[in-house]
Parts: structure tokens; C-alpha cells; sequence
């Protein structure tokens, strides 16, 4: 295994107060790289212990100036309720402003992952990143194509009836809550059979298969719950109202609050390409059933039209799902070299 320098905690506050943490591990001059995970889980997704080298390792192996953010939907946070506009307005424009201030760089580069991209992108798009100068995007970005069977779900507003004294879901076992958990499990159990972990059922019932199970070790797979654990039910509620929706929206409050917030009674939409004008790559694993790789190939498409195809790249990754792409034990040699390579041309 790839050793690591010693990492560097920087504990800081979003615009609105809400606490973040970057870690960073100073491998080089190339970057700064800024590390996004998706929704309940956290940064340690970059760096698994059971990898014989991890994606922070590669990076680092190659000379980067590696940072791992943990924002608000991390579980190594509060868990708060939030939409993603909360996180979009406030915690990436925080977290690119504090590296900028440690590093003294005038622009720093991204990899972004699952809802971690969509928030990213929802940034992006607003204008409220003007120091990022490249981005890798993992799996989805702007538009959401889900499988049917989450379709389904989000049709039949399955977060909004979840909303019966509960605050999150967890693929974890929960002491707040035994008996529901207990009830979720024997239901994703009955579900799921691909192996034998009520963590993975449970995962695959609350984000669609997240992995190809040949991908992940045996280790890794065994310890599914240190990486995953709660996340909160108006996230959900947002995930699903932009898979019903196609592409990226903002929270819909409700036709009187959404006039208020926003002077319509839609939700807004992100769909504005003038922000999106740098060099972006998208990444999707070929048999994703989280997002299904037509998302990544209509944001690439809808960005060309706009800007030429310059900017603008797309790998599907053959034999790869959703998050094997970073978990998986082969991926320091099958993935990891794409999205590097997509870093390398601006490093």
C-alpha cells in the first residue's frame, strides 16, 4: 500500500454557519484537487484502508496537492435537514475559497461525485465558482436519468412517506430507531439477493445498485458500514424531485414559498450553460443503476451545443458500476488513470 503524508485538518464554516471540513495531503505541486463525495457517506470514500492503493494514494503517488472536503451531507457531520441549494450556495464556494487561501493558488481543479457533483455543478452553473478551472464529474452532473425501479419510487414520493417521525434513512443499524430498522431490513432483504449484507440491501433500496459486486474485495464489501451511514429526508425528498424532473432543480417548497424564495411557483432551474464554459470531463460507469450513464452523455451533449466539443469529454468505464469506480479492487488500474489523466491536462 501507497504510504501517505501525514494528513492536515482544517476544520471551517459554510456562508451560512454550517460546519465543513477539508483534509488535505500535500503530495506535490500539481493541483490543488478538491475531492467531493456524494450523499450519505463520506470522504473516506476516497481512501479506503482495504484498497491495495485508494484513489487519495493515486493521486498523491502522482504529485497532487490532494484535498478531501466533508460537507454538510457527510456523515462525519451534524446531520441537519438541507436541500442541495443549501449546500451549493454555501459549501462549495467555502471550500474553494479556504483552499485558495492555504494554497495561495489562484484556481484549483475538482473531482465530484454523485450528489457531491450535482451540488457541485448546482455551484458551477450559479456563477459561484469562477476559481474552478477543470472538473472530473462522476456519474452524473446536471441531468439525472434513474433506473426504472427508482423512478418508481421517486413517482410514489417515497422520502415523503418515510416522513413519519423520522429525519434520515441509514443502511447502519439505528438506535433511535431498532424497530423501523429492523423493518427496513427484512424488507430490502427481501429485495435484494445478491449477497448476504442487509448494509448492501439497504443501500441498494435507498440509491440503486451502487456497485458491480465482482468489482469490490472482500473486505471492502464487509465493511460497507464504515463508509455509509444517515441521510436526511429532505435531500432524499430533493434527489427524487430531480429524477422525476430529469435534470437539476431547485428544491420545490410549494407554490407559495417557491413564489417568495424565488418569484415563480416552479422550482428554479440550474439549466444555464454561460457558467459552464471550462474544461470538464464526465466519467460513467457502463452498468450504473444509480445513474444511468445517458445522464453524463446529455450534460456532455447539452454543453457541447452550447460551447463546441473542445471542453468538453466523456469515458464510459466497461465492466464498472456506480461507486466501484473509486471502491473497486482493480480501479487504481482501470479507472483512476481516466480521471487523472482529465486532471493532468490542467494540472
Amino acid at each position: 500500500m501507497v504510504s501517505l503524508p501525514s494528513p492536515e485538518r482544517h476544520d471551517f464554516f459554510a456562508d451560512d454557519g454550517s460546519p465543513l471540513q477539508l483534509t488535505r495531503y500535500r503530495g506535490g505541486a500539481k493541483g490543488p484537487v478538491l475531492l467531493v463525495h456524494g450523499a450519505g457517506v463520506w470522504s473516506g470514500m476516497f481512501m479506503l484502508p482495504t484498497l491495495e492503493e485508494n484513489f487519495v494514494q493515486h493521486l498523491v503517488r502522482h504529485g497532487y496537492d490532494t484535498w478531501l472536503l466533508d460537507w454538510r451531507a457527510s456523515t462525519e457531520m451534524p446531520l441537519t435537514q438541507f436541500s442541495l441549494d443549501d449546500a451549493a450556495a454555501n459549501d462549495m464556494p467555502a471550500a474553494v475559497k479556504k483552499m485558495r487561501q492555504m494554497t495561495g493558488a489562484p484556481s484549483v481543479q475538482a473531482v465530484v461525485h454523485c450528489a457531491g457533483s450535482v451540488t457541485f455543478f448546482m455551484a458551477l452553473a450559479s456563477g459561484l465558482l469562477p476559481d474552478v478551472r477543470a472538473v472530473v464529474a462522476s456519474q452524473v452532473a446536471m441531468h439525472q436519468d434513474v433506473p426504472p425501479v427508482t423512478q418508481i419510487k421517486s413517482l410514489m414520493r417515497v422520502p415523503e412517506l418515510l416522513d413519519i417521525g423520522l429525519d434520515s434513512l441509514s443502511p447502519t443499524e439505528d438506535a433511535q430507531h431498532p424497530l423501523f430498522q429492523a423493518a427496513f431490513g427484512a424488507l430490502a432483504n427481501a429485495l435484494h439477493l445478491e449477497c448476504d449484507s442487509t448494509v448492501c440491501h439497504r443501500l441498494t433500496f435507498m440509491y440503486g445498485h451502487l456497485f458491480q459486486h465482482a468489482r469490490l474485495n472482500r473486505e471492502t464489501h464487509a465493511r460497507l458500514d464504515e463508509q455509509f451511514g444517515r441521510c436526511n429526508l429532505q435531500t432524499f425528498r430533493h434527489l427524487a424531485q430531480m429524477a422525476r424532473a430529469g435534470h437539476s432543480v431547485g428544491y420545490d417548497h410549494g407554490r407559495a414559498e417557491n413564489l417568495r424564495r424565488h418569484g415563480q411557483t416552479t422550482p428554479r432551474t440550474y439549466l444555464h450553460p454561460e457558467h459552464l464554459r471550462l474544461p470538464i470531463t464526465f466519467v460513467s460507469g457502463e452498468h450504473n443503476r444509480t445513474y444511468l450513464p445517458t445522464s453524463t452523455e446529455r450534460t456532455c451533449a447539452w454543453l457541447r451545443a452550447a460551447h463546441g466539443e473542445g471542453l468538453y469529454q466523456r469515458h464510459l468505464l466497461e465492466g464498472y458500476g456506480h461507486l466501484d469506480t473509486f471502491m473497486g479492487a482493480t480501479a487504481a488500474r482501470d479507472t483512476y488513470p481516466v480521471m487523472r489523466e482529465a486532471l493532468e491536462a490542467t494540472a
